[in-house]
């Protein structure tokens, strides 16, 4: 009676032991659930507000692109008002050349004129023969003074003209300088907007690979819990649990012998999904609307291949069951998994439960088939 009493006491305690540790285990799942959608948000307002910082930078090197044209334009205006002064500078210096050897012949017959005196005019007068001679001899010194005086100035006249030309393509290249001036002056500002602009990115970018691992981490974590789990679970129950029609059938040698794993409510069907072109989202399996939770089974007999976590493949939570002959299939955006890497499943058993994990808009099961590495239209080879 007390070995009894003392068994029954025993199981009750293991009952309550299992009951407790479930309980802890469920909570864990629960607290790294919150923790990682937690990080997701995160994850989600870090890309938001980088695509933000992104666009405003590409608006900052747009301006800063048109900036560059415009300098490079004005600096060929500038390139261009140079050559024009070199230029006039040549004509200046030649025009001046020519005034200064007029002037020095001039000089030099004043000086002779000078040194001489009045015997200069006194010798003209005697050596003139008559006075129709002496005329004409004064006539001709007063002509070649006029020729110098006319010569001298319209140098001078055409000197000064040049010099004014000068002087207007100075003031036009001081004002096309400054301009270019100001426009390096706000090229230099929206640089240092955009270099704050991509550290800032790249700051983003840090967090988010934070976020990332953060992540990877806790989809690890959480995929670790419901692998044991799911061994607990395989240990303390057998057999598949088959569905409607279901049994161990699977892949045969003539056309494959699937089962769809949860109803055939085709919401996307394989290939190119007609809308979402500019995507380039080649559909490479079908979408099967269920809601979350519901059981999703295997497609046929075979062994567990590999489980993928939250983000990765954007698969969220999936699985990968090998069946031979070449024969893979895969169920992706699962709330949980039931199975185990290396494991046998027979078709029908459960191995996930539907959800909207990795890249996914609503409940739904991502159902692949592929044969020999290709992916394959799964209502071909689903029955």
């Amino acid at each position: 009676m007390n070995k009894n009493r003392v068994l029954a006491l025993s199981l009750s305690l293991m009952m309550a032991l299992s009951m407790s540790l479930a309980y802890v285990g469920s909570v864990y799942a629960t607290d790294k659930k919150s923790e990682l959608n937690s990080v997701i948000e995160k994850q989600k307002a870090a890309e938001a507000e980088k695509s933000e910082v992104v666009n405003e930078l590409d608006k900052y090197k747009t301006k800063i692109v048109g900036l560059n044209t415009e300098i490079t334009n004005v600096q060929s205006e500038i390139d261009k008002k140079q050559a024009e002064i070199d230029e006039l500078n040549s004509k200046i210096e030649n025009m001046q050349a020519k005034i200064d050897d007029r002037k020095s012949g001039m000089s030099n017959r004043l000086r002779a004129m000078y040194k001489n005196g009045s015997v200069g005019f006194i010798d003209i007068i005697l050596d003139s023969k008559n006075f129709s001679e002496l005329l004409s001899n004064l006539s001709m010194l007063q002509k070649i003074y006029k020729s110098d005086r006319s010569t001298l100035a319209s140098l001078e006249k055409i000197s000064e003209e040049l010099n004014k030309t000068k002087r207007e393509l100075s003031a036009a290249y001081q004002e096309i300088a400054s301009s270019q001036n100001e426009l390096k002056s706000k090229k230099d500002e929206l640089d240092k907007v955009s270099a704050k602009l991509e550290a800032k990115a790249a700051k983003i970018d840090e967090n988010l690979e934070i976020f990332n691992q953060q992540a990877e981490s806790l989809s690890s974590q959480i995929l670790a819990e419901q692998q044991a789990a799911a061994a607990q679970s395989n240990q303390n129950t057998s057999g598949g649990g088959g569905y409607s029609g279901g049994g161990g059938g699977g892949i045969t040698n003539g056309p494959v012998n699937l089962r769809w794993p949860v109803a055939k409510v085709i919401t996307s069907p394989f290939g190119h999904r007609i809308g979402l072109e500019q995507y380039g989202t080649f559909h490479t399996g079908t979408d099967l609307g269920v809601p979350s939770g519901t059981p999703v089974r295997a497609a046929a007999a075979g062994r567990v291949m590999n489980l993928t976590g939250w983000y990765q493949q954007g698969y969220g939570w999936g699985v990968f069951i090998d069946h031979g002959n070449g024969v893979v299939t895969v169920y992706g955006h699962n709330s949980a998994l039931t199975v185990s890497p290396g494991q046998y499943v027979q078709q029908g058993d459960v191995i996930a439960l539907s959800g909207q994990t990795g890249w996914a808009t609503g409940p739904h099961v991502h159902y692949e088939v592929r044969i020999n590495g290709q992916y394959v239209d799964p209502e071909l080879y689903t029955n």
